[in-house]
Protein backbone atom coordinates (compact mmCIF):
# COMPACT_ATOMS: atom_id res chain seq x y z
CA UNK A 1 0.00 0.00 0.00
CA UNK A 2 0.87 3.81 -0.10
CA UNK A 3 -0.64 5.04 2.64
CA UNK A 4 -2.28 3.85 6.40
CA UNK A 5 -5.74 3.41 4.78
CA UNK A 6 -5.49 2.62 1.43
CA UNK A 7 -5.93 -1.23 1.87
CA UNK A 8 -9.06 -0.37 4.45
CA UNK A 9 -10.62 1.51 1.36
CA UNK A 10 -9.55 -0.22 -1.83
CA UNK A 11 -8.65 -3.66 -0.93
CA UNK A 12 -11.75 -4.75 1.49
CA UNK A 13 -13.46 -6.74 1.88
CA UNK A 14 -10.86 -9.03 0.37
CA UNK A 15 -8.26 -7.72 3.13
CA UNK A 16 -10.95 -9.07 5.77
CA UNK A 17 -11.69 -11.86 4.22
CA UNK A 18 -8.08 -13.45 4.15
CA UNK A 19 -8.12 -12.63 7.69
CA UNK A 20 -11.32 -13.83 8.70
CA UNK A 21 -10.33 -17.10 6.60
CA UNK A 22 -6.74 -17.37 8.86
CA UNK A 23 -4.64 -16.71 6.15
CA UNK A 24 -1.05 -15.06 6.59
CA UNK A 25 -1.39 -11.24 5.60
CA UNK A 26 1.64 -8.91 5.64
CA UNK A 27 0.96 -5.61 4.58
CA UNK A 28 3.90 -3.06 3.69
CA UNK A 29 2.98 0.70 3.58
CA UNK A 30 5.46 2.52 1.50
CA UNK A 31 4.95 6.01 2.82
CA UNK A 32 4.49 7.55 5.87
CA UNK A 33 1.16 9.16 4.79
CA UNK A 34 2.28 12.33 6.28
CA UNK A 35 1.06 14.74 4.04
CA UNK A 36 3.56 16.94 4.44
CA UNK A 37 3.44 17.47 7.77
CA UNK A 38 6.64 17.09 10.41
CA UNK A 39 6.95 13.74 12.00
CA UNK A 40 8.84 14.15 14.94
CA UNK A 41 6.84 17.01 15.84
CA UNK A 42 2.99 16.03 15.61
CA UNK A 43 1.51 12.66 16.43
CA UNK A 44 -0.27 12.60 12.75
CA UNK A 45 1.57 9.62 10.93
CA UNK A 46 1.98 7.56 14.59
CA UNK A 47 -2.24 8.09 14.99
CA UNK A 48 -2.71 6.72 11.58
CA UNK A 49 -0.47 3.89 12.27
CA UNK A 50 -2.19 3.41 15.30
CA UNK A 51 -5.77 3.40 13.49
CA UNK A 52 -4.52 0.79 11.28
CA UNK A 53 -3.19 -1.36 14.20
CA UNK A 54 -6.63 -1.06 15.84
CA UNK A 55 -8.62 -1.54 12.33
CA UNK A 56 -6.74 -5.04 11.67
CA UNK A 57 -7.48 -6.19 15.42
CA UNK A 58 -11.21 -5.65 14.53
CA UNK A 59 -11.24 -7.53 11.46
CA UNK A 60 -9.14 -10.31 13.21
CA UNK A 61 -11.70 -10.84 16.23
CA UNK A 62 -8.85 -10.18 18.43
CA UNK A 63 -8.04 -7.80 21.34
CA UNK A 64 -5.61 -4.81 19.85
CA UNK A 65 -2.82 -5.65 21.34
CA UNK A 66 0.53 -6.05 19.16
CA UNK A 67 4.60 -6.21 19.79
CA UNK A 68 7.07 -4.53 17.73
CA UNK A 69 9.55 -7.04 15.48
CA UNK A 70 11.25 -4.52 13.30
CA UNK A 71 12.45 -6.64 9.86
CA UNK A 72 16.03 -5.68 8.98
CA UNK A 73 16.01 -6.13 5.15
CA UNK A 74 19.47 -5.20 2.58
CA UNK A 75 21.02 -2.99 5.89
CA UNK A 76 17.26 -1.53 6.15
CA UNK A 77 15.39 -1.30 9.13
CA UNK A 78 11.71 -1.88 8.52
CA UNK A 79 9.35 -0.59 11.37
CA UNK A 80 7.21 -4.04 11.87
CA UNK A 81 4.50 -4.97 13.93
CA UNK A 82 2.77 -8.62 14.72
CA UNK A 83 -1.24 -8.83 16.00
CA UNK A 84 -0.86 -10.66 19.63
CA UNK A 85 -2.68 -13.90 19.08
CA UNK A 86 -2.52 -13.88 15.10
CA UNK A 87 1.38 -13.74 14.46
CA UNK A 88 0.33 -14.63 10.86
CA UNK A 89 -0.77 -10.86 10.56
CA UNK A 90 1.72 -7.80 10.35
CA UNK A 91 2.01 -4.81 9.52
CA UNK A 92 5.25 -2.94 7.90
CA UNK A 93 6.32 0.71 7.48
CA UNK A 94 8.88 2.16 5.64
CA UNK A 95 7.68 5.61 5.99
CA UNK A 96 8.80 7.47 3.07
CA UNK A 97 7.54 10.67 2.25
CA UNK A 98 4.10 11.41 1.25
CA UNK A 99 4.97 12.46 -2.40
CA UNK A 100 1.02 14.22 -2.58
CA UNK A 101 -1.54 13.81 -4.76
CA UNK A 102 0.62 15.12 -8.30
CA UNK A 103 3.66 13.76 -7.07
CA UNK A 104 5.60 17.20 -6.71
CA UNK A 105 6.13 16.57 -2.75
CA UNK A 106 6.20 18.53 0.62
CA UNK A 107 8.54 21.69 0.72
CA UNK A 108 8.97 19.49 4.39
CA UNK A 109 10.61 16.67 3.19
CA UNK A 110 12.61 18.44 0.12
CA UNK A 111 10.23 17.88 -2.97
CA UNK A 112 10.61 14.22 -2.11
CA UNK A 113 7.93 11.63 -3.98
CA UNK A 114 7.94 7.97 -5.28
CA UNK A 115 7.13 9.42 -8.52
CA UNK A 116 10.36 11.54 -8.72
CA UNK A 117 11.97 8.63 -7.98
CA UNK A 118 10.66 6.08 -10.22
CA UNK A 119 11.56 8.44 -13.25
CA UNK A 120 15.15 8.97 -12.35
CA UNK A 121 14.50 12.91 -10.99
CA UNK A 122 16.05 11.94 -7.52
CA UNK A 123 18.78 9.34 -7.00
CA UNK A 124 17.21 8.47 -3.49
CA UNK A 125 14.27 8.92 -0.87
CA UNK A 126 14.87 9.53 2.82
CA UNK A 127 12.12 8.03 5.45
CA UNK A 128 10.58 10.73 7.82
CA UNK A 129 11.84 9.18 10.82
CA UNK A 130 15.37 9.42 9.38
CA UNK A 131 15.96 6.08 8.48
CA UNK A 132 18.59 5.24 5.92
CA UNK A 133 17.46 6.22 2.08
CA UNK A 134 16.54 4.24 -0.79
CA UNK A 135 17.68 4.05 -4.33
CA UNK A 136 15.01 3.29 -6.74
CA UNK A 137 16.95 -0.30 -7.23
CA UNK A 138 17.23 -0.59 -3.06
CA UNK A 139 13.37 -0.31 -3.07
CA UNK A 140 12.34 -2.45 -5.52
CA UNK A 141 15.11 -5.18 -4.21
CA UNK A 142 13.65 -4.59 -0.14
CA UNK A 143 10.16 -5.31 -1.37
CA UNK A 144 11.41 -8.31 -3.15
CA UNK A 145 12.94 -9.51 0.15
CA UNK A 146 10.31 -8.79 2.40
CA UNK A 147 8.08 -10.97 -0.23
CA UNK A 148 10.65 -13.53 0.18
CA UNK A 149 10.71 -13.54 3.97
CA UNK A 150 7.00 -13.81 3.83
CA UNK A 151 6.61 -16.89 1.22
CA UNK A 152 4.44 -14.51 -0.46
CA UNK A 153 1.85 -16.14 -2.57
CA UNK A 154 -0.33 -13.09 -3.86
CA UNK A 155 0.28 -9.25 -4.01
CA UNK A 156 -2.63 -7.09 -3.39
CA UNK A 157 -1.72 -3.69 -4.68
CA UNK A 158 -3.29 -0.10 -6.44
CA UNK A 159 -3.74 0.17 -10.02
CA UNK A 160 -0.04 0.24 -11.35
CA UNK A 161 -1.60 0.95 -15.25
CA UNK A 162 -3.10 4.57 -13.93
CA UNK A 163 -0.14 7.49 -15.04
CA UNK A 164 -2.68 10.58 -13.82
CA UNK A 165 -0.64 11.67 -11.40
CA UNK A 166 -3.83 13.97 -9.51
CA UNK A 167 -4.43 15.16 -12.75
CA UNK A 168 -7.86 14.48 -14.45
CA UNK A 169 -9.01 13.12 -16.71
CA UNK A 170 -9.94 10.53 -16.36
CA UNK A 171 -11.72 12.35 -12.97
CA UNK A 172 -11.35 11.64 -10.26
CA UNK A 173 -7.79 11.14 -10.64
CA UNK A 174 -5.73 8.73 -8.59
CA UNK A 175 -2.92 9.92 -6.03
CA UNK A 176 0.81 9.73 -7.15
CA UNK A 177 1.86 7.45 -4.37
CA UNK A 178 -0.95 4.85 -4.96
CA UNK A 179 0.29 4.44 -8.74
CA UNK A 180 3.91 4.23 -7.83
CA UNK A 181 3.53 1.53 -4.90
CA UNK A 182 1.41 -0.28 -7.70
CA UNK A 183 4.37 -0.36 -10.01
CA UNK A 184 6.76 -0.45 -7.40
CA UNK A 185 4.87 -3.45 -5.99
CA UNK A 186 4.65 -5.15 -9.70
CA UNK A 187 8.14 -5.08 -10.11
CA UNK A 188 9.21 -6.17 -7.10
CA UNK A 189 7.08 -9.29 -7.78
CA UNK A 190 8.79 -9.89 -11.25
CA UNK A 191 12.47 -10.14 -9.54
CA UNK A 192 10.97 -11.87 -6.52
CA UNK A 193 12.11 -16.21 -6.16
CA UNK A 194 8.53 -17.42 -6.06
CA UNK A 195 6.67 -14.79 -8.78
CA UNK A 196 3.98 -13.70 -6.72
CA UNK A 197 0.85 -13.32 -8.92
CA UNK A 198 -0.60 -9.72 -8.77
CA UNK A 199 -3.71 -7.94 -8.38
CA UNK A 200 -4.49 -4.90 -9.03
CA UNK A 201 -7.08 -2.33 -7.31
CA UNK A 202 -8.87 0.83 -8.63
CA UNK A 203 -7.74 3.57 -6.11
CA UNK A 204 -9.82 6.97 -6.06
CA UNK A 205 -11.50 5.64 -9.73
CA UNK A 206 -13.02 3.35 -7.84
CA UNK A 207 -16.11 6.01 -6.89
CA UNK A 208 -17.38 5.81 -11.08
CA UNK A 209 -17.62 1.96 -10.99
CA UNK A 210 -20.99 0.49 -9.75
CA UNK A 211 -21.23 -0.52 -6.40
CA UNK A 212 -20.52 -4.49 -5.83
CA UNK A 213 -20.46 -4.78 -2.29
CA UNK A 214 -23.38 -6.27 -0.33
CA UNK A 215 -24.73 -4.60 2.72
CA UNK A 216 -23.28 -6.94 4.98
CA UNK A 217 -19.60 -6.31 3.23
CA UNK A 218 -20.80 -2.21 3.20
CA UNK A 219 -21.19 -2.44 7.10
CA UNK A 220 -18.74 -4.53 7.73
CA UNK A 221 -15.90 -2.50 5.70
CA UNK A 222 -17.71 0.85 7.13
CA UNK A 223 -17.17 -1.17 10.84
CA UNK A 224 -13.06 -1.04 9.95
CA UNK A 225 -12.87 2.10 8.87
CA UNK A 226 -15.05 3.29 11.66
CA UNK A 227 -12.26 1.66 14.27
CA UNK A 228 -9.26 3.56 11.91
CA UNK A 229 -10.82 6.97 12.52
CA UNK A 230 -11.08 6.86 16.03
CA UNK A 231 -7.15 7.52 16.07
CA UNK A 232 -6.50 8.68 13.07
CA UNK A 233 -8.77 11.78 12.86
CA UNK A 234 -7.73 12.98 16.68
CA UNK A 235 -3.80 13.66 17.93
CA UNK A 236 -4.80 13.41 21.33
CA UNK A 237 -5.89 10.02 21.82
CA UNK A 238 -8.97 8.25 20.29
CA UNK A 239 -11.93 10.24 19.12
CA UNK A 240 -14.83 10.41 20.81
CA UNK A 241 -17.13 10.64 17.33
CA UNK A 242 -15.57 9.98 14.34
CA UNK A 243 -15.45 12.63 11.89
CA UNK A 244 -18.26 12.45 8.49
CA UNK A 245 -17.34 10.63 5.44
CA UNK A 246 -17.58 13.20 2.57
CA UNK A 247 -19.15 11.79 -0.79
CA UNK A 248 -16.30 9.98 -2.41
CA UNK A 249 -15.80 8.00 1.09
CA UNK A 250 -18.82 6.52 0.93
CA UNK A 251 -19.03 5.84 -2.76
CA UNK A 252 -15.53 3.83 -1.53
CA UNK A 253 -16.71 1.90 1.07
CA UNK A 254 -19.48 0.79 -1.25
CA UNK A 255 -17.25 -0.68 -3.86
CA UNK A 256 -14.19 -3.31 -4.45
CA UNK A 257 -12.51 -3.51 -7.84
CA UNK A 258 -9.61 -4.72 -9.62
CA UNK A 259 -8.11 -3.80 -12.49
CA UNK A 260 -7.36 -6.47 -15.31
CA UNK A 261 -6.06 -7.15 -18.74
CA UNK A 262 -8.05 -8.78 -21.45
CA UNK A 263 -6.33 -11.34 -23.51
CA UNK A 264 -4.41 -10.49 -26.77
CA UNK A 265 -6.71 -11.12 -29.63
CA UNK A 266 -5.16 -12.88 -32.86
CA UNK A 267 -2.59 -11.32 -34.44
CA UNK A 268 -1.81 -8.60 -31.24
CA UNK A 269 1.17 -8.76 -29.68
CA UNK A 270 0.24 -6.61 -26.40
CA UNK A 271 2.94 -5.29 -23.62
CA UNK A 272 2.20 -5.71 -20.10
CA UNK A 273 2.29 -2.45 -19.98
CA UNK A 274 -1.19 -0.54 -20.23
CA UNK A 275 -2.80 2.64 -19.33
CA UNK A 276 -5.98 3.20 -17.61
CA UNK A 277 -9.08 5.28 -18.46
CA UNK A 278 -12.14 6.15 -16.68
CA UNK A 279 -13.24 2.77 -15.92
CA UNK A 280 -11.09 0.50 -17.56
CA UNK A 281 -7.43 -1.09 -18.27
CA UNK A 282 -6.90 -0.27 -21.98
CA UNK A 283 -4.17 -2.46 -23.26
CA UNK A 284 -1.26 -1.18 -25.90
CA UNK A 285 -0.25 -3.39 -29.06
CA UNK A 286 2.91 -3.52 -31.10
CA UNK A 287 1.97 -1.42 -34.00
CA UNK A 288 3.52 0.15 -37.21
CA UNK A 289 3.34 2.94 -36.85
CA UNK A 290 1.52 4.01 -40.55
CA UNK A 291 2.46 7.67 -40.83
CA UNK A 292 6.26 6.29 -41.33
CA UNK A 293 6.95 3.47 -43.02
CA UNK A 294 10.58 4.44 -44.90
CA UNK A 295 12.53 2.78 -43.01
CA UNK A 296 9.53 2.02 -40.72
CA UNK A 297 8.67 2.90 -37.60
CA UNK A 298 7.43 0.95 -34.71
CA UNK A 299 5.60 2.28 -31.44
CA UNK A 300 3.13 0.74 -29.17
CA UNK A 301 -0.78 2.45 -29.38
CA UNK A 302 -3.91 1.46 -27.53
CA UNK A 303 -5.06 -2.13 -28.88
CA UNK A 304 -7.73 -1.70 -31.86
CA UNK A 305 -7.56 -4.05 -33.93
CA UNK A 306 -6.18 -2.32 -36.97
CA UNK A 307 -4.03 -4.24 -39.06
CA UNK A 308 -1.13 -2.32 -38.30
CA UNK A 309 -1.49 -4.24 -35.05
CA UNK A 310 -1.49 -7.57 -36.92
CA UNK A 311 1.69 -9.73 -36.77
CA UNK A 312 2.76 -13.49 -37.64
CA UNK A 313 5.52 -15.29 -36.27
CA UNK A 314 7.28 -17.94 -38.79
CA UNK A 315 10.70 -18.85 -38.88
CA UNK A 316 12.14 -16.79 -36.33
CA UNK A 317 10.79 -13.71 -38.29
CA UNK A 318 8.26 -11.80 -36.77
CA UNK A 319 6.16 -9.98 -39.67
CA UNK A 320 3.30 -7.29 -40.45
CA UNK A 321 0.49 -9.37 -41.93
CA UNK A 322 -0.81 -6.20 -43.35
CA UNK A 323 2.65 -5.02 -44.84
CA UNK A 324 4.70 -7.76 -45.61
CA UNK A 325 7.52 -6.54 -43.81
CA UNK A 326 9.53 -7.72 -40.87
CA UNK A 327 10.53 -6.11 -37.61
CA UNK A 328 14.05 -5.33 -37.38
CA UNK A 329 16.29 -4.35 -34.65
CA UNK A 330 18.38 -1.34 -35.31
CA UNK A 331 19.70 1.64 -33.28
CA UNK A 332 15.95 1.39 -32.90
CA UNK A 333 13.00 -1.10 -33.18
CA UNK A 334 11.94 -0.80 -37.12
CA UNK A 335 10.04 -2.13 -40.21
CA UNK A 336 12.09 -3.32 -43.20
CA UNK A 337 11.89 -5.92 -45.77
CA UNK A 338 12.32 -9.41 -45.25
CA UNK A 339 15.92 -10.77 -45.76
CA UNK A 340 16.24 -13.20 -43.26
CA UNK A 341 18.96 -11.00 -42.05
CA UNK A 342 20.35 -11.66 -37.93
CA UNK A 343 18.80 -8.40 -37.54
CA UNK A 344 15.34 -9.82 -38.24
CA UNK A 345 15.75 -13.08 -36.05
CA UNK A 346 13.65 -12.92 -32.89
CA UNK A 347 12.83 -15.71 -29.79
CA UNK A 348 10.58 -16.03 -27.64
CA UNK A 349 10.27 -17.12 -24.43
CA UNK A 350 8.05 -18.63 -21.67
CA UNK A 351 8.31 -15.11 -19.65
CA UNK A 352 6.89 -13.51 -22.23
CA UNK A 353 10.24 -11.93 -23.76
CA UNK A 354 10.85 -10.78 -27.33
CA UNK A 355 14.61 -10.69 -27.88
CA UNK A 356 17.13 -10.98 -31.02
CA UNK A 357 20.50 -12.25 -29.89
CA UNK A 358 20.90 -10.37 -26.40
CA UNK A 359 18.36 -7.99 -26.34
CA UNK A 360 14.42 -7.86 -25.91
CA UNK A 361 11.96 -5.52 -27.05
CA UNK A 362 11.55 -3.25 -23.70
CA UNK A 363 8.53 -0.39 -23.76
CA UNK A 364 9.06 2.12 -20.79
CA UNK A 365 6.13 2.55 -18.62
CA UNK A 366 3.87 5.08 -19.55
CA UNK A 367 5.04 6.87 -16.04
CA UNK A 368 7.92 7.54 -17.57
CA UNK A 369 8.36 11.64 -18.64
CA UNK A 370 9.18 10.20 -22.74
CA UNK A 371 8.16 6.46 -22.79
CA UNK A 372 9.31 4.68 -25.68
CA UNK A 373 9.70 1.05 -27.46
CA UNK A 374 13.30 0.46 -27.69
CA UNK A 375 15.93 -2.84 -26.85
CA UNK A 376 17.46 -3.33 -23.47
CA UNK A 377 19.07 -5.76 -21.88
CA UNK A 378 17.37 -9.28 -21.33
CA UNK A 379 17.54 -8.81 -17.62
CA UNK A 380 16.67 -7.98 -15.18
CA UNK A 381 13.34 -9.19 -15.97
CA UNK A 382 10.75 -6.34 -15.05
CA UNK A 383 6.95 -6.15 -16.53
CA UNK A 384 8.74 -3.65 -19.48
CA UNK A 385 10.22 -6.55 -21.22
CA UNK A 386 6.69 -8.74 -20.79
CA UNK A 387 4.40 -9.37 -23.98
CA UNK A 388 1.62 -11.68 -24.74
CA UNK A 389 0.75 -13.03 -28.24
Amino acid sequence: MAHQDDDLLFINPEVQRLIRRKCSVGTVYLTAGDAGRSFAEDSYVQQREEGLRASYAKMAGVPNRWHRSDLRVRGHRLVSFVLGGRPDVRLVFLRLPDGLSKGVGSARYSRQSLLKLFRGQIATIKPVDGARSYTREELTSVISEVLALRKAERILTLDYDSATFGVGPPNPADHSDHEMTGRFFRKAAFVAPTRPAVASYVGYGLSLLPANLTPQQRRDKETVYDTYLRYAGCFTGPCPTRPALSENFRRWIAREHTRTHRQPRPGEIMSAVGRTNTKAAVERCLARDPRRFAPGAVTTADCDGSPTQRWTFAGGTIKDAGAGACLTASTEVVMAPCSGSGSQTWWRDKDGRIGTGGSCLHQDDLAMLKPRLSLKPCSPYQPELRWQW
